[in-house]
Order: structure tokens, then sequence, then C-alpha cells
């Protein structure tokens, strides 16, 4: 393990290191997009617009608009359909996840049929859920459903399986209930594993949900920047695609943040 991660300061020179790592590539991308030397620039506008350009495009689409609806109404309608599946999915799956983990029969039954599904392309589906669903919202939340389902229940699984048998041992030995086992031990230990699933889960979400809104819609910030392509829209393109970053990244920080506040013995123990 690296003992500079733990050295004062440390989280400082991160948070800088960072910063950095952003405005070198802002820079990187201003050189190839501006016409520093000559009329034109190094990558032509309609296959990458410049930074100024596309801050002038999110500014106008604030002010405006896409077809008729505001950037805030796409932006909910997004943030609706990835909240509701992810929500669902967390109360289902981690519970599930950790049944699995705590009961070998529970783990012979289920543990198939969610493997199997596991590499199964979700996207594939997309017709078959239509059928069933429609073209409504059911759909799109139950493709987003599906892709992390197996992510957050076998994670769940696997960090119960990984908690220390000498805990639960020790625990027993004290004369804890298994309830009381879970509570203490089990559970508190297997939520380090949780929040790392959960944090992949809201990457892989966030890239379902440009999936989801392929499904018949008017409104998103996917079917937004989806939309635009169609019209060779490229600064819209790429607006839609980083307001998608920069949502996937703030979840991300959320759930960081979380994870310090509930899991604070985390890379504390031993």
């Amino acid at each position: 393990m690296n003992a500079s991660a733990y050295a004062p300061g440390a989280k400082g020179r991160s948070r800088w290191i960072n910063l950095g790592s952003f405005a070198v590539l802002l820079a990187l991308w201003f050189l190839i997009t501006t016409p520093l030397v000559g009329d034109k620039p190094l990558v032509a506008p309609l296959f990458l617009p410049s930074p100024v350009s596309v801050w002038q495009t999110f500014l106008q689409l604030m002010q405006n608009g896409y077809q008729g609806k505001t950037l805030a109404h796409h932006l909910g309608i997004s943030l609706f359909r990835f909240g509701l599946a992810f929500v669902l999915t967390v109360v289902v799956a981690v519970p599930l996840g950790l049944w699995m983990g705590m009961n070998e029969t529970v783990k012979a039954v289920l543990d198939p049929p969610i493997e199997i599904s596991r590499p199964m392309p979700k996207l594939a589906l997309l017709p078959l859920l239509i059928i069933w669903f429609g073209i409504g919202e059911v759909a799109k939340i139950v493709i987003i459903v599906l892709a992390l389902f197996p992510i957050l229940s076998i994670s769940a699984m696997q960090a119960v399986r990984g908690v220390g048998r000498r805990k639960v041992q020790a625990a027993m030995a004290l004369g804890a209930s298994r309830t009381m086992i879970f509570r203490r031990v089990i559970f508190p230990a297997s939520l380090p594993g949780i929040f790392t699933s959960i944090r992949v889960s809201i990457g892989i979400g966030v890239t379902m949900l440009v999936g989801a809104e392929m499904i018949a819609t008017n409104a998103g910030i996917a079917y937004m920047a989806m939309s635009a392509s169609d019209f060779l829209l490229t600064n819209v393109v790429i607006v839609g695609a980083l307001i998608m970053a920069v949502l996937g990244y703030a979840l991300d920080l959320l759930a960081r943040a979380l994870e310090n506040k509930v899991v604070h013995w985390g890379g504390k123990e031993g």
C-alpha cells in the first residue's frame, strides 16, 4: 500500500493535480479547435467545435431550450429516469445480494439466472421491452434496471462472502444472535464493497440512460444529443455529452461523500 496516500496534505495535492489534468485537456481542446495559425483550425468545427463555441451553445440552450423544451426540462426527465431506476435497483438488488451471501440455498437458486443475465447485451433487448412494456417510461426504466441489477446483487453477495470468518466466530463466541451478527459484523464489513459497486453502477447507469432514451421519446439530455446529431449540430451533441459526463461525475462525488459519511471506518481497520 502506498503510504504517500496518507501523508499530510495528500488530499490537497490530489485536488490540484485533478484541476491540472482538466486544465491540460481544456488547453489541448482549445489548441486543436482554434485557428491560431492561418484561417483554419487543426480540426474542423463540424467534427469538434471549440470550447468557446460549445460554451456559447450551452448558454443559448439555457436561454432558448431545445425543440420547444427548456434545458432544465430535458435534464429533469433524464434525472427522473436514472434516479428511479437506480433507487429501485439498489433497494431490491443489495438486500437480495446480502441474502445470497448468507444463504447457500438462496445463492444456488438465484445465482445462475443472475449470472446468465449479466453478460447479456441489454440494448439488444430493447425491441422485446417495447413489445412488453410499450414506448412509455416503464421500458426506459427497466432497461437501466436490467443493466445494474446483476452488478449490485453479485457485488453485495461477494462483499458478504468476503467478511472474515474470525470476526463472525468471535461474535458467536460472545453470544451474539444471528440478527446481531448481521447488524454489527456482516453488514458493516460489507458496506465498503457495496459502495464500490454503487459507484461503478452510477457510470454504467448513466451510459444506459443513452440507450433508454433511444426508445421513442421527445425529452432527455441523451435524446437531445442524439436528435442534434441527425442535423449535424455538433455543438449541441457535445453539450449533451458534457452534461451527461458532469452528471455522472457529480453523482459519483455524491456517492463518495455518502460513503465517507456512512463508512467512516473505511481504510482504518487493521
